[in-house]
């Protein structure tokens, strides 16, 4: 008699999703999954930021400008951290990168994906209530 044991199928996990685009229809893009050590890592840097930008909004009005810019400076580091890749979309006849998003690509689609990215790394619900 041959017995045979069922192999353990484990757990596949992915450390990318991708989500299409509601601004751009037929575009695909792909968002990086956050590990806690990447977690560590963006919020050290979007910490940093952000304190510059809360001192510069408590400034006079001509610093509005430097708050305006720290603003942008997050969103771009969280796109350069987060998107992974887009389908579905040329920029200047190009496969659009993070960079040529950020220099060349539809404000709305960055705007997006910038709130795709921030809601991969915000705890859930769930999550909060086990810290």
């Amino acid at each position: 008699m041959k017995f045979t044991l069922p192999l353990p199928k484990g757990t596949h996990y992915r450390s990318v999703v991708w989500k299409q685009s509601e601004v751009l229809p037929g575009v695909r893009y792909a968002l990086r999954r956050v590990s806690l050590g990447q977690r560590i890592e963006l919020v050290s840097a979007v910490r940093e930021l952000t304190l510059r930008n809360e001192f510069l909004r408590a400034a006079e009005i001509s610093d509005e400008i430097e708050a305006t810019l720290a603003d942008l400076l997050v969103k771009k580091l969280y796109l350069e951290w987060g998107l992974v890749e887009i389908r579905g979309l040329r920029i200047d006849g190009e496969t659009p990168t993070s960079e040529r998003l950020i220099h060349g690509g539809p404000e709305a689609l960055t705007d997006e994906i910038v709130n795709g990215i921030r809601a991969e790394i915000e705890l859930s619900p769930e999550e909060r209530k086990n810290f």
